[in-house]
């Protein structure tokens, strides 16, 4: 818009300046042709016509007309009818081409006060040019202070989209207002607002959840006990096999709801202090808890690798870490497959992989597995498809990554944990 507008105003200035000073011109012209008539410029005697100058490209000619019918003036090479009226003139000699004035004296005489048109016009654009001249400066002058200044006022804005990007509903913490213009400043108190609205109903959404889990937790304890002390009662073959369903279905109620917690309490990114722990004392525990069902389907379970090494990490995340990692391997591998757990300290992190001789994760579901409750359609054991997306939200908010992929002969998986340092 300014380049469009900054042209038009040039244009229009050029065809003003040029028609001002076309004006001007022919007003000389007609002041040397009144001097004339007033006696205050002498043309008297024979001379047939006057000359300002032997330049042929910077002069006036004043001619005497004649009486002929078409008189030639011999200065200008201009053939002039006799009937030409006073007043201007545009005519084309024998060389070039003239600006005239034909003007009758009181005497009777008439006069024609001629310029040539090559120059008046070549004067006409020098001084139409030099009004272009500030219009042309400021143009990118102008642009330039737009661009500056924008950049200026929106810096702050691009700042905040960063931080923006960065945040997550862990993290997520209104903007600052610091540096923002004041034409801006609405739009981020807005921004502000709408991330205070989010925070408190994803908090309300998480406390939900985690209240939920908590208040089944005390029922089905009960239950749970209730139910082993019926089997002392139950003599029944039959009895007792509902029995053993009935157990099983509260075992799985039960670690749905302490899953749902773990979900619950990383979301909020509710982690520990880091402490100094033994990494084979917390990967030992995690094994003693699953090698019941391990044993159950004939499952080789043990470590493949292990580093001993004694780290600053959060215990309780990295023993939900291992758990849930080696609860879904010996859920999904085969009755008779195999499961081996390593540990490795390399540089400042920690890898725990867990390996097994399962059917894997179609290539195109890796993502998927990583969302609550979501499981494949091929899985043969009973779970609810919160431990990966555990794992993930551990990974997200305490810094580690967590690997997945196909092998050769089964599917490994590898959660890598930055370590602290000792002091």
């Amino acid at each position: 818009m300014i380049v469009v507008v900054g042209l038009l105003a040039c244009g229009l200035s050029f065809m003003f300046a040029l028609q001002e000073a076309r004006e001007l011109q022919d007003g000389q012209l007609k002041q040397i042709a009144v001097l004339i008539d007033s006696g205050a410029l002498a043309f008297t005697g024979s001379r047939p016509s006057i000359e300002s100058s032997q330049d042929p490209d910077v002069k006036v000619v004043i001619d005497r007309l004649g009486a002929a019918p078409s008189d030639v003036t011999r200065s200008t090479g201009l053939l002039i009818p006799q009937g030409m009226a006073d007043g201007f003139h545009d005519l084309s000699g024998s060389e070039q081409s003239w600006r005239v004035n034909i003007r009758t004296l009181r005497s009777g005489d008439r006069i024609a006060v001629a310029e040539p048109s090559a120059l008046r016009d070549e004067i006409a654009r020098d001084g139409a040019m030099r009004t272009l001249v500030p219009m042309l400066l400021l143009l990118p002058g102008l642009f330039i202070v737009i661009v500056v200044i924008v950049r200026t006022k929106l810096s702050p804005l691009t700042r905040l989209a960063t931080i923006v990007d960065r945040q997550t509903d862990a993290t997520v913490q209104p903007l600052s207002e610091e540096g923002i213009a004041p034409e801006v400043l609405p739009f981020v108190r807005s921004i502000n607002s709408l991330i205070a609205r989010l925070k408190d109903a994803i908090s309300q959404q998480r406390r939900f959840v985690a209240s939920a889990a908590h208040e089944l937790r005390s029922p089905l304890a009960a239950l749970s006990l209730q139910a082993g002390n019926l089997g002392a009662a139950i003599t029944s073959a039959d009895a007792r096999e509902r029995l053993l369903a009935l157990q099983a279905g509260l075992r799985r109620t039960h670690r749905l709801v302490e899953q749902l917690l773990a979900l619950a309490r990383s979301e909020q990114g509710a982690l520990e202090q880091p402490t100094k722990v033994s990494l084979r004392a917390l990967a030992t525990e995690v094994i003693n808890t699953t090698i019941g069902v391990a044993r159950e389907k004939d499952i080789d379970l043990g470590f493949e690798h292990f580093d001993e090494v004694d780290a600053v990490v959060d215990a309780s995340s990295v023993m939900v870490v291992l758990r849930n990692l080696v609860d879904n391997a010996v859920r999904y591998t085969p009755t008779g497959g195999k499961v081996d757990v390593s540990v490795v300290h390399a540089g400042g992190e920690v890898m725990f992989e867990v390996a097994d001789s399962g059917p894997g994760i179609p290539d195109g579901e890796f993502d998927r597995v990583l969302e609550p409750f979501y499981r494949l359609d091929h899985s043969i054991a009973s779970g609810s498809g919160l431990g990966l997306s555990i794992v993930s939200e551990i990974a997200r908010r305490s810094g580690g990554r967590l690997v997945l992929e196909n092998v050769e002969g089964g599917f490994r998986a590898r959660y890598f944990q930055p370590l602290r340092p000792n002091g």
